[in-house]
């Protein structure tokens, strides 16, 4: 069992996981960076959860990074 936190947020204009971190202070440090970037009313959900490994949430990472970067070469074009 290995213990996680993820960050899920709308700053992207959509609900999406923004990361999966070993522990709380790596959340932390991306809620501070992801407050900077904010707007008003975006929202974050920051949620401790325990995994058989981990694995088990990186894929959904791995696919939201991609998503992410779809998004920014479309903004960028």
């Amino acid at each position: 069992m290995k213990t996680v936190w993820t960050i899920t947020t709308d700053t992207f204009g959509e609900p999406r996981m923004f990361g999966v971190y070993e522990n709380a202070g790596a959340a932390a440090i991306a809620f501070e960076h992801l407050t900077n970037m904010a707007d008003p009313n975006d929202e974050f959900r920051i949620k401790h959860a325990v995994v058989e490994e981990y694995a088990d949430v990186l894929e959904s990472k791995v696919q939201c990074d991609k998503n992410r970067a779809e998004a920014m070469s479309d903004v960028s074009n």
